[in-house]
């Protein structure tokens, strides 16, 4: 039988075949099929968030902290990323706008804090079916994300909340021109407009993410501030709920969103209802939530592209936990109460489970949200609360289990709540 080396000098085809053979891993030639999933990672955002300015020769300090990314702040002076209140844009100087971006040109890049992102908010001053108010709102968007892209950010992230001094966009009896305009006009004005934001910010900047604190998961069935329409069983029923809703045209936009969205764009739903989850089951089953159930809300001609981009990211509220919201309408006190008959280590239990699963849970990335706790000084942080974090980030990361429940703890702070609280 002829060698290799025989059947070379015949054939120099064969020579050529075997140095391909022996000097390429079979990886090369067949591919891998083992791949990295992407690290999870957590997000500050909260009062003491960083604005631009804040970060100017302080980066180490918030650095010092367990985050792998930070939400920083635009300058009150450019609009402080309120993005649809119009007339303030309008006094903008370009002397702010040139200061603003060479603030952001001068972030430096961390190896800790390797995802952040641009805050913009949803507080509005415009007329939805004003094209001049929506000219000044994309000359913003621009703005923004020119901004973001000059910092290296990872992207926008997008707050609808409608904070005062601002009106709500996204309520209809709200709306300057409801008595002129009907629900289904504004549904249709709305869609157009999701499209147009999304089209403005990915076409200034290719491959951004936009990170929603809140989307569908604000209807599912949840706390007392989530609107619940979810599963949807009487159509009719819900439509007239969504008239008189406080988010009410609020899936218009992102219907319009899901009209306009590039392949690389990613829209992350951030799910603020995740705040006062109490078990693991709930952080799982919002996701079959906003795949099955929030189809209602989606057009059918589009639901194969809402499967295809949908983003899952979650909320830990550390306030919540803390026990910090005592009070809060319109919660129970056993429910803003629990954690005031809880221990100082239950606490930190609880703040260790809701992160570890939200991390768990989540698609690439999940947000902590605080008040008046500071994570870089350490200033009215919990006993415990850093370290629990710290613990459920290195769990999640290694791929270990939580190690232990708080049923038990949740329930019977609840009960002592329900009993001492029974009079207010």
């Amino acid at each position: 039988m002829k060698t290799l080396k025989n059947l070379s000098k015949v054939f120099p085809f064969f020579t050529i075949v075997a140095i391909l053979v022996f000097s390429v891993s079979w990886s090369d030639i067949f591919g891998q099929t083992v791949f990295e999933a992407p690290a999870k990672k957590l997000i500050d955002f909260g009062w003491h968030s960083p604005s631009i300015q804040d970060l100017q020769g302080s980066l180490e300090l918030y650095e010092n902290a367990p985050f792998d990314g930070l939400s920083i702040k635009m300058s009150q002076d450019v609009g402080g990323g309120n993005v649809f209140m119009v007339k303030d844009w309008q006094n903008v100087t370009t002397e702010a706008k040139h200061r603003e971006i060479k603030y952001f040109a001068s972030m430096k890049s961390s190896p800790t804090l390797t995802d952040n992102f641009l805050v913009l908010y949803g507080a509005s001053q415009m007329d939805w079916f004003s094209d001049g108010d929506w000219l000044q709102v994309e000359d913003q968007l621009r703005f923004a994300a020119q901004l973001a892209q000059t910092a290296h950010c990872r992207g926008i992230l997008w707050d609808p909340e409608p904070y005062k001094p601002g009106k709500n966009p996204w309520k209809y009896v709200e709306q300057e021109n409801n008595a002129r305009y009907s629900f289904d006009q504004y549904y249709i004005k709305v869609r157009k407009r999701g499209a147009q934001f999304i089209e403005t910010l990915q076409n200034e900047f290719p491959g951004i993410i936009i990170f929603s604190l809140r989307e569908l998961s604000d209807w599912q069935q949840g706390s007392p501030f989530s609107g619940s329409l979810l599963p949807v069983t009487q159509p009719e029923q819900t439509l007239k709920e969504l008239n008189d809703a406080w988010w009410g045209l609020h899936p218009a936009f992102y219907v319009g969103i899901l009209d306009a969205i590039d392949i690389n764009t990613q829209f992350i739903d951030g799910n603020e209802e995740a705040y006062y989850y109490t078990s693991a089951l709930e952080y799982f089953q919002i996701r079959t939530t906003l795949m099955d159930d929030a189809q209602a809300f989606i057009p059918p001609e589009l639901r194969q592209k809402y499967h295809g981009s949908f983003r899952l990211g979650h909320a830990i509220s550390a306030e919540y936990i803390a026990g910090n919201w005592l009070g809060m309408s319109p919660f129970p006190y056993r429910l803003t109460g629990q954690a005031t008959m809880m221990t100082s280590a239950e606490k930190a239990k609880w703040f260790e489970h809701n992160a570890y699963y939200a991390l768990r849970s989540s698609d690439e990335y999940a947000w902590l949200y605080t008040e008046e706790m500071n994570w870089w000084n350490g200033d009215k942080v919990p006993e415990g609360f850093k370290e629990a974090l710290l613990s459920a980030k290195h769990k999640v990361k290694t791929g270990q289990p939580l190690g232990f429940e708080i049923k038990e703890i949740i329930q019977a702070a609840q009960d002592k709540a329900d009993k001492f609280y029974q009079n207010k």
